[in-house]
């Protein structure tokens, strides 16, 4: 996929895509439109603004989730080349970032506060976080009738990169790491960035049986949809946690 760009999702209308390298990772931001005038953007990254403003203009309310405390790089060049701009964040994620740079005062806590999302779409709180991630998922029906599958956007709990990276250190790291090809949890989520697997995997694992996720939108990697997508995170959460 070519980076610095954004993409449509297939399927999915108000959802654009993009991805931006930090420093030799594939990392991605997401943005959800509510109207021409306001969108919700997730990890927006600094070489992704200068296409958004080709694209859309800065004459825009935007929404800006830090959806962890690592996941900020790029956000003070977001705040300014736009007027009208919330920030919001986990409560354990602004503690972390005000040692960033960010002023606490500044960023709402998702707990307490969400952006105007559309309808079907909400926030996750994964448990059992280091640097406090939250997830975005949206429900909805292929058929018109009840809720039948989802999309999750998630944070640094999985990988899904497609392939291992051309750079060599990346490419080692990710080969020592578990991180690459394709769907992964790897060490660094291990043992890192989880600070409670048991209690990471006990929630999502009961949140995969009233869920199925069809679509998955991680921070680092490919978008991953496909019918069996349910099964393959059940099995490499068993199998990695």
């Amino acid at each position: 996929m070519k980076k610095h760009t954004w993409h449509p999702i297939p399927n999915h209308p108000e959802l654009l895509f993009g991805q931006y390298v930090v420093p030799n990772f594939a990392s991605n931001s997401v943005a959800v439109k509510i109207s021409d005038t306001e969108f919700v953007v997730i990890s927006p990254g600094e070489s992704l603004l200068a296409p958004w403003i080709e694209q859309f203009s800065n004459n825009i309310k935007l929404h800006i989730i830090l959806p962890n405390a690592y996941h900020h790089i790029g956000v003070k060049a977001w705040l300014a080349a736009f007027d009208d701009v919330t920030l919001y964040a986990s409560e354990l994620a602004i503690t972390q970032l005000k040692t960033k740079g960010f002023s606490q005062t500044s960023i709402l806590a998702l707990e307490q506060t969400q952006p105007p999302l559309p309808l079907g779409y909400d926030v996750l709180f994964p448990p059992g976080h280091r640097a406090g991630d939250i997830w975005v998922r949206k429900q909805y029906s292929d058929s018109g009738d009840a809720v039948n599958q989802s999309t999750w956007i998630t944070c640094d709990s999985f990988l899904n990169y497609e392939r291992l990276s051309h750079q060599p250190v990346a490419r080692l790291m990710q080969t020592i790491l578990g991180a690459a090809p394709n769907l992964k949890i790897s060490q660094i989520v291990k043992w890192f960035i989880l600070t409670n697997r048991q209690t990471f995997k006990a929630w999502a694992l009961d949140l995969l049986k009233s869920d199925n996720p069809t679509t998955l939108i991680p921070s680092h990697g490919e978008v991953r949809s496909n019918s069996k997508l349910a099964q393959e995170i059940h099995h490499l959460i068993q199998q990695r946690l």
